[in-house]
């Protein structure tokens, strides 16, 4: 009997706790239908699945390296992860420890239309994340028209007034972000700023000691001078992090002059600003760090070691060659293979694996797969839209019913559950029109898609750096440096393995 673990995952966005019940209920039936042990459920609560900081789902995945299940079964392929590149990273680590994940609704096997399949089912829940997050943006923008905050802690030398919703300047705050202003003017060192804060007893906005990055915030806050500001810093990475150094295009950009108590003048700041830069630009490196998205995957045909990655110039004056190279090349006994231009075999093993995931023989078995995936879905969503309705109706017939009680008597006793219903109603109309627009968007025609077939073999040759480590990580097996050839050993399947080799004028 196989060894099971659950996971299931409600986030923010109109969820309730509710979910978690339907999720675990389909799990269980899942493991009674196929005779599996269910010895534990992970469970983590209004947790995005844009990121994999999750402490449930981590704490799950040190449990598989130990080898205490066999299976993690999901409700749905979201649950588990909405990034793509997160998806192949963790369900390759998973496989490496024995483990294999199941979503019990959605009927994915180990056939490879299935696993195409699940890579563009994968990119549209990536796509609903970040339509969902451009919805509850726009509710942020009204707010931040009118320069009320829009959440998170305030900058250092402000408070948010609860009535309004708008900063207010807190004055013991306020004299340390002068004084930091001032230290920098006059030519201070961070190191002794932060000295002199923490020994007059000056603490951040979390009531901790200053460290460098508490100034860096502080010194290019456009606030201090102020300019209500919103919407500034650049969207998450690929890891699903926040750079605070990195800022959007000014039109994305919401400025409002006179919309925060001012604390710096904005001559002062522009001071800072510029001796900012100019410390910026004398610290500066310049120095790249390479990435080798094949490392651990290449090995060299003539001697059996592995090839790593490897950067030179042969003279100061020319460009750096990067390349994939023996590591017996410089020992004692030294191996006569040639080494390769890394940019060469990586685009050469993109696009070949594209050509065999994404290739046209391979579409029409994925359009029989997603008819199916998209009959199960509907019923499921069906079920729940009609679910949702009649508890909509039963809401709304209480409310009626006690607005006329309130009407007639006048007392004002029941007040306090109308407003729950109340709450409850728009909650209800919220799930409605999430489930009325995945309901929409399951039905695409054989164009459409097409159109996402190819979009993800074009994301898989075009995608972000971390994407396509991923991508090699889940499907490709070795890569095998000949002195005359190459050989790519890919793994679409368990079951199937394809070797193309290649003989091109790229060894050197």
């Amino acid at each position: 009997m196989l060894r099971a673990v659950g996971y299931c995952r409600f986030s923010s966005d109109m969820q309730r706790e509710e979910s978690i019940d339907a999720q675990e209920r389909a799990i269980r039936q899942f493991v009674e239908k196929n005779n599996y042990s269910l010895i534990r459920t992970y469970v983590d609560r209004a947790m995005s699945a844009t990121t994999d900081k999750r402490v449930e789902f981590q704490r799950m995945i040190d449990d598989a390296r130990l080898g205490t299940f066999d299976v993690i079964l999901v409700h749905k392929l979201d649950r588990f992860a909405r990034n793509r590149a997160d998806s192949a990273i963790y369900r390759k680590e998973l496989e490496k420890y024995g483990v294999k994940l199941i979503s019990v609704t959605e009927n994915f096997d180990d056939s490879p239309e299935s696993i195409i399949l699940q890579s563009v089912i994968e990119g549209y829940n990536e796509y609903y994340s970040k339509n969902l997050r451009r919805e509850v943006m726009k509710g942020l923008r009204e707010n931040a028209l009118t320069c009320r905050h829009t959440g998170g802690t305030p900058p250092l030398g402000y408070d948010v007034d609860k009535t309004t919703m708008k900063l207010v300047i807190n004055e013991h705050e306020a004299e340390s972000v002068k004084m930091i202003f001032k230290m920098v003017i006059d030519g201070e060192g961070y190191e002794a700023i932060i000295n002199e804060l923490n020994r007059r007893g000056y603490r951040t906005k979390r009531g901790t000691p200053f460290k460098r990055n508490s100034l860096y915030e502080i010194l290019r806050n456009e606030k201090y001078t102020g300019v209500f500001v919103y919407n500034k810093s650049a969207s998450k990475n690929a890891e699903g992090k926040f750079n605070r150094h990195k800022s959007k295009s000014d039109e994305d950009i919401i400025r409002v002059p006179g919309g925060v108590p001012q604390i710096i003048s904005e001559e002062d700041f522009q001071k800072v600003q510029q001796k900012m830069a100019a410390r910026r630009l004398k610290t500066a490196t310049f120095k790249a760090k390479q990435e080798y998205l094949l490392s651990g995957k290449i090995v060299c045909g003539e001697c059996g070691c592995a090839y790593c990655g490897n950067s030179r110039k042969a003279y100061s004056n020319h460009a750096m060659y990067i390349s994939y190279r023996c590591t017996r090349r410089n020992n004692e006994v030294k191996c006569k293979n040639p080494e390769i231009q890394r940019d060469i075999i990586e685009n050469i093993v993109l696009e070949k694996l594209a050509d065999s995931l994404f290739c046209d023989s391979m579409f029409s078995a994925v359009m029989e797969q997603y008819n199916r995936y998209a009959m199960s879905q509907n019923t499921d969503l069906t079920r729940a839209r009609e679910t949702t309705e009649r508890e909509l109706a039963d809401i709304n017939k209480g409310i009626n019913n006690i607005v006329n009680i309130m009407m007639k008597t006048g007392s004002a006793a029941l007040s306090e559950k109308l407003q729950e219903l109340e709450t409850r109603r728009e909650q209800l109309q919220a799930s409605l029109s999430e489930i009325e627009s995945k309901i929409s968007n399951m039905s695409i025609d054989e164009a459409q898609l097409r159109q996402a077939f190819y979009k993800a073999k074009d994301m898989l040759r075009n995608g972000t750096v971390k994407n396509k480590k991923a991508i090699i990580a889940q499907y490709v097996n070795k890569v095998i440096i000949y002195r005359d050839k190459i050989s790519i050993e890919f793994n679409i399947s368990p079951t199937n393995h394809n070797d193309f080799r290649i003989k091109k004028d790229i060894l050197r």
